[in-house]
């Protein structure tokens, strides 16, 4: 979509006004729009970019939504939190089946929670102080827990622990709550330079976190699939599922690398991770085969090809560590 830039830009001098000081003279309709009069305060913060200035008496106000209980209810809550509203109003008729629909939203979504409800209404507000959060730890943390569902997941398949494979398809949702998290952090950052400043998001770096942070979250989400699989496995040669187990850990060891080499900004570690690449996708190639000597080789297909899905996030990751 193409925008007029001469509604967003305006070139203006910078004048001498004599004793070492300089003066920046503001369109008038800027000043009127955002009524702005003599004597307010201007905060200059400076970015990588280039200078950001902003009036300091701009504060986060509070965003709400009001939205009509439907079919789409648990998007329209997601959306909402993502682009940072602190309260969202949902109108009803509230039945038990909606009510359901979205305390489960809410069970994904970290620091949201129902304030007030009756038949007709229901307050959603949002306890968490995102200015609070540091994005890299949050990504940390998301990480260790999506690498934790894998390992898990593998152990499971190893040893078809029935019991440890649910619990892993459980916490997948305490990933997903860090994604999303992630995803309003950045949103609200772009918005507001002196939060991006507190929560350490560099503006020109918050697409590759989003796009590494929704990588972890897949990874959760293969590692959950790898459990559920192993719910459904049937009969399956132990040196088979020893071979795959394998796969499985080399899969997590380049997430493990990849990741570390995004955060630390590692070329030498990223570039390791990317030479395994061929050599992965080779043993891939052979398990595919090899596979279909096992009596259930559907679930085993499942299996290895949600290993092979935590490899390509790992790689994606890994590519992502390379900056100018």
């Amino acid at each position: 979509m193409a925008y007029d830039r001469g509604k967003m830009m305006e070139i203006r001098k910078l004048q001498y006004s004599g004793k070492g000081t300089y003066v920046l003279s503001l369109p008038k309709k800027w000043l009127e729009k955002h009524e702005l009069v003599k004597g307010d305060k201007f905060a200059v913060h400076e970015m990588e970019n280039g200078l950001f200035i902003t009036p300091t008496f701009i504060q986060e106000s509070e965003k709400v939504a009001v939205i009509q209980v439907s079919e789409f209810i648990s998007k329209e809550i997601t959306a909402r939190y993502t682009y940072g509203y602190n309260k969202i109003i949902i109108k009803g008729p509230i039945s038990s089946h909606y009510r359901v629909k979205i305390t489960n939203t809410l069970s994904e979504l970290m620091g949201y929670d129902i304030l007030e409800e009756n038949d007709e209404k229901m307050i959603i507000t949002d306890f968490l102080n995102p200015s609070q959060l540091n994005i890299s730890k949050t990504l940390k943390r998301e990480f260790f827990l999506a690498s934790l569902m894998v390992r898990n997941s593998l152990e499971a398949l190893q040893n078809m622990d029935l019991e440890l494979a649910r619990d892993v398809i459980k916490r997948d949702s305490e990933v997903n709550k860090l994604y999303f998290l992630t995803v309003r952090q950045i949103r609200t950052a772009l918005q507001n330079t002196t939060l991006a400043e507190s929560i350490g998001v560099n503006y020109l770096e918050s697409i590759d976190l989003r796009v590494v942070s929704k990588c972890v979250e897949e990874i959760g989400d293969h590692a959950s699939r790898i459990s559920n699989s192993v719910l459904e496995l049937g009969d399956c040669d132990d040196q088979l599922i020893k071979r795959v187990t394998s796969f499985g850990e080399r899969a997590h060891a380049n997430s493990t690398s990849a990741i570390d080499s995004f955060i630390k900004v590692d070329k030498r570690k990223s570039a390791m991770v990317l030479n395994e690449k061929k050599k992965f996708y080779i043993e891939k190639s052979k398990l595919d085969t090899i596979i279909l000597q096992c009596n259930d080789a559907i679930r085993m297909r499942d299996i290895l090809e949600n290993i092979k899905g935590i490899g390509d996030k790992a790689f994606e990751i890994a590519q992502l560590a390379y900056k100018p």
